[in-house]
């Protein structure tokens, strides 16, 4: 070949490992680059899967992530522009094409044989004593930067340079042969390839956060309609109650704020006295977590969240955590009283969706054991949705599965899964 070869580095994040069967693409990166390294483009998004993500303590990718990015048919165009004419990298390269392959079948495109370069494999062929074939032991072994493994755009990255240190290392300039450097197949140019729309639609992990952390807090609006003062002292367990089942799922709807409000005002709760409740509320929360002495990763997530949704300022909350665990400290230290407690769920149906997260002692709990759990707790476990469901737990609040989208049609029960272990008073990690 006597022309220069652009390169297309490309990296995905997936559900799963099977493109044939039901995982999906979730973010995707592209960095367009010619032989010596210069970038000329870089693109990143995430996708909307239309499925439960998984693999989350993987890709760091939550449901809550995805549920507003494009889906692939939307940013199929803009993906082909990228790739077309280019030689198209990857590290284990065979498991991106089959992946992209897969995507572009659904929509009804069809990708030709394009030519194709593994970064595995080149980088065994620049220096046959490397450690290891994983990308990021590779890093480490050339010196090459990777801040964030499993972040499509900087495993890209990565990718990228490290095509580049294995280029140079093995003298190879871009009007050598594709063979001589292992790339695979025969230039296609860039009107072989298929086209579609482009909509330079792209929705990334930062902008995911920033969304997600710029939202109104309900709550915050609630207790900003309530009265500034009321004439009595109201009584409150109603309104902790409901606080509590509103929670279960850890997010808040407007109808669930709406409703909260409508009790708070019947109840005759001003805006001091529902700020005053909501800082009970965690307070018993940070104490249910304090009771083993310990506050695990799970339930210090748990706490943030329902900190957040509670429009706890972190300040006053760092107040409470560090009031309690000195009170711990001396022996002054009361049980919870309002936070959730477990009851008898005998006879109850459950059912689960999604990857669960905690742990029993270091134990992840995965579906088949979080089912004999509830089954001898004398639960019924189902493996479907039907409108009889009492709850289903959810791995992840913000699922997107089928599960998790039937439940919410039939107004079935969505529970957090440390707020169910929290039921069954089994203590979790």
């Amino acid at each position: 070949m006597q022309t220069e070869t652009n390169f297309a580095v490309v990296d995905l994040e997936t559900t799963g490992l099977y493109p044939n069967g039901a995982d999906r693409v979730i973010e995707v990166a592209v960095i367009n680059m010619d032989s010596r390294g210069k970038i000329l483009n870089e693109y990143c998004t995430l996708i909307n899967p239309k499925r439960d993500v998984s693999m989350t303590q993987i890709h760091g990718i939550s449901a809550r992530d995805v549920k507003n990015a494009p889906i692939f048919s939307e940013i199929a165009g803009d993906l082909l522009s990228l790739l077309a004419g280019a030689v198209f990298v990857a590290h284990n390269v065979n498991f991106d094409i089959r992946f992209i392959h897969s995507e572009f079948k659904r929509i009804g495109c069809y990708l030709p044989d394009f030519p194709h370069l593994c970064t595995m494999q080149l980088a065994h062929k620049a220096d046959s004593n490397i450690p290891s074939r994983r990308l990021g032991e590779l890093c480490k072994y050339f010196n090459i930067e990777l801040s964030q493994a499993h972040s499509a755009l900087e495993d890209a990255k990565a990718t990228a340079k490290l095509l580049i240190t294995c280029l140079s290392r093995l003298s190879t300039d871009s009007k050598q042969s594709f063979s001589n450097i292992g790339i695979a197949g025969q230039p296609i140019t860039r009107n072989q390839w298929p086209t579609l729309p482009i909509t330079k639609i792209t929705y990334t992990r930062s902008q995911a956060s920033q969304e997600y952390y710029s939202q109104p807090s309900y709550i915050a609006q609630l207790v900003f309609k309530l009265p500034a003062m009321t004439c009595s002292e109201p009584v409150v367990e109603d309104y902790l109650m409901l606080l509590d089942r509103v929670l279960e799922d850890r997010r808040v709807s407007t109808e669930e704020s709406e409703a909260l409000y409508t009790l708070a005002h019947e109840c005759g709760i001003s805006r001091v006295q529902a700020t005053n409740v909501h800082k009970s509320y965690i307070r018993d929360l940070i104490q249910t977590a304090l009771e083993d002495s310990v506050i695990t990763e799970s339930e210090g997530k748990d706490l943030e969240e329902v900190r957040r949704l509670l429009a706890i300022p972190e300040d006053e909350y760092q107040i409470i955590l560090k009031d309690l665990k000195e009170a711990q400290a001396h022996g002054d230290f009361k049980k919870s009283v309002n936070a959730s407690k477990s009851f008898d769920v005998k006879g109850m149906s459950v059912c689960f969706t999604g990857e669960l997260k905690c742990r029993i002692r270091g134990e992840v709990i995965d579906r088949l054991l979080a089912e004999k759990i509830s089954a001898e707790k004398g639960m019924v476990v189902k493996g479907n949705v039907a409108k009889t469901l009492d709850f289903l737990v959810a791995g992840d609040p913000d699922s997107i599965s089928g599960k998790a989208n039937k439940a919410r049609e039939y107004g079935i029960r969505i529970i957090s899964e440390p707020v169910f272990w929290q039921m069954l008073g089994i203590q979790v990690e």
